[in-house]
C-alpha cells in the first residue's frame, strides 16, 4: 500500500485533491449570509423532500445540515491531509500527528475568514465541529492502516 502511495504521480493527484478542498472550504467560507443561507435552505429543502418519502417530514434543520457541512468538508480534509503526509513519510505515526494541527490550524483560518463575508460571522463551536471532522478521519484511516497491516503480517506468517 505504501509503496503505490509513493508514486510522484499518485502524490501529485493527492497534493491537488487537498487544494482542491482547501478552496472549496474557503470559498464556502466567502459567501456573504443570505448567499449562504439561500444555498443551504435549498439543499434542506431536497432533502427533506427525499426524507418525506420514508417518513420522515422535516426531519432535518438548516442548523443541523450546517453543522454536517462542516463536519464533512473537514473529515474529507483531514483524509487528505493524512494521505499527503502518508504518501511523503510512510510513517503512520506522523500521519497521525502532522494532520492534526493542520486542520486546526484550517479551522481557524476559515472561522477567521468569516470575519470579510457579510452576514457571517465565526464561531468557536465550528472550529470545534471542524477539527472533529479532521480528528475522525485520521482516526478511522490509522485503525484501518493498522488493520490492514495485522491482517498482512498474519497471513505471511500462517500460509
Amino acid at each position: 500500500m505504501i509503496d503505490f502511495i509513493k508514486d510522484i504521480k499518485v502524490r501529485a493527484v493527492l497534493a491537488a485533491l487537498t487544494l482542491l478542498m482547501l478552496f472549496f472550504i474557503f470559498g464556502m467560507s466567502a459567501f456573504n449570509g443570505d448567499d449562504s443561507a439561500e444555498m443551504s435552505g435549498g439543499l434542506l429543502e431536497y432533502i427533506n423532500l427525499f426524507l418525506a418519502n420514508f417518513g420522515l417530514r422535516d426531519f432535518l434543520t438548516d442548523h443541523i445540515l450546517r453543522k454536517a457541512a462542516h463536519y464533512t468538508e473537514y473529515f474529507i480534509l483531514g483524509m487528505l491531509y493524512l494521505s499527503d503526509v502518508l504518501s511523503w513519510t510512510g510513517d503512520l505515526k506522523k500521519c497521525r500527528i502532522y494532520p492534526l494541527p493542520a486542520g486546526f490550524l484550517t479551522a481557524c483560518l476559515d472561522e477567521c475568514s468569516q470575519f470579510f463575508s457579510e452576514g457571517r460571522t465565526p464561531g468557536l463551536k465550528d472550529v470545534f465541529i471542524d477539527f472533529s471532522g479532521v480528528l475522525t478521519a485520521v482516526l478511522i484511516i490509522s485503525l484501518i492502516i493498522i488493520f490492514v497491516r495485522k491482517n498482512k503480517n498474519r497471513k505471511e506468517l500462517c500460509p
